[in-house]
């Protein structure tokens, strides 16, 4: 299966990819542009030798991120003198509803056409059954308490609680307080809200904690029927998401073109911004995609720079070359050229069939 495939499928499971890319350098040219895909620490593809990667192994474990998920960038082997670029690839985040009624139910049908990974939780078998949400990954029908237990709970979680009654809203959020979590939101009247925030507190819920809750749930557009409540609560996920990272979608569109471009068997080079200095307009990990007739997907942030990258790309192409550019954004430059921003961008040029 190719690299990028598998790093595809993959993320459809849940787990959280980091692609390491040996770049080009005068110690070991026959390395440069070879690749490992792992999984925490675990190899699950690439053309690397298992002695290269063990010690890329090592070296994550010892100096890069201490068994956490690593950031885009840079590492370098101080003894053979390699560097290596990390693109870390994160799992849709999960949508978990508490609450297959009305609001769940739109909320459902709704997110369908955004990339979570939907799970529906409700303890009444007659809206707790997949042929009532189709659009839902998993359907959970236990207590809410059993259900939250039974979910491995993930930073990337948004939940929503929107259950038949207050006191289910409370137990699920109480447990929801215990793990972290992107979003937690819950439906109810302010009056009713704000007594069930003074309860927790005074039960030893930390003050910072509560005041993260989104509640009542949804921005303020006056929504009144299911669906409009629904549309209030994908807006304000929506908010907290972008915040968070704008470029999530950008990545899986580029994802999805490289994987069709290994399956056809196409020609393209890939040009990913591995090191972003100052005020660029995206940052390390960004990709685009140049095609042979000059086309692109993805974006290195658009203007000149972006144009000049793509010329260099298709010079690559011609000549089947991996290699290291640089960019410089000037704020003279970037002035020049429109744009509110400054800054140097290094960006690796890879051959991609």
């Amino acid at each position: 299966m190719s690299i990028y495939k598998i790093i595809k499928e993959k993320l459809k499971a849940s787990k959280a990819i980091t692609l390491v890319t040996v770049l080009p350098g005068e110690k070991d040219a026959l390395l440069s542009g070879r690749q490992l895909v792992l999984s925490e620490f675990e190899i699950i593809g690439g053309n690397l030798d298992e002695k290269t990667a063990l010690g890329i192994i090592k070296l994550l474990k010892q100096d890069c991120f201490d068994h956490k998920a690593p950031a885009n960038g840079i590492i370098e082997d101080q003894h053979s003198g390699l560097r290596y670029f990390l693109k870390h690839y994160e799992p849709n985040p999960r949508l978990i509803i508490l609450g297959g009624g009305h609001v769940g139910s739109a909320l459902c049908k709704l997110a369908a056409h955004f990339d979570y990974y939907i799970i529906i939780v409700d303890d009444r078998p007659s809206f707790a059954a997949p042929a009532v949400h189709p659009d839902a990954h998993q359907v959970i029908c236990n207590s809410y308490e059993k259900a939250l237990d039974s979910i491995i709970p993930s930073p990337s979680d948004y939940l929503v609680i929107v259950t038949r009654g207050h006191s289910y809203d409370k137990l699920c959020l109480e447990k929801s307080l215990q793990r972290d979590a992107a979003y937690i939101g819950m439906i109810g009247s302010k009056k009713r809200v704000s007594e069930q925030l003074k309860e927790l507190a005074a039960s030893g819920f930390p003050l910072q904690k509560l005041s993260e809750i989104h509640s009542p749930v949804g921005l303020k557009i006056g929504a009144v029927t299911e669906p409009e409540i629904a549309l209030s609560i994908m807006a304000e996920i929506t908010m907290v998401r972008r915040s968070k990272s704008q470029g999530e979608n950008v990545q899986n569109d580029v994802l999805n073109a490289l994987v069709k471009i290994e399956e056809r068997g196409d020609k393209a080079v890939l040009a990913t911004i591995i090191k972003a200095i100052g005020s660029t307009p995206r940052k390390t990990g960004a990709q685009m995609i140049v095609y042979p007739d000059g086309s692109i997907a993805g974006t290195l942030g658009g203007g000149c720079a972006e144009a000049e990258v793509r010329q260099e790309a298709l010079y690559h192409m011609d000549h089947g070359l991996n290699g290291l550019i640089k960019k410089e954004l000037t704020a003279h430059t970037a002035a020049d050229q429109g744009m509110a921003c400054g800054g140097v961008m290094e960006i690796y040029l890879e051959q991609v069939s």
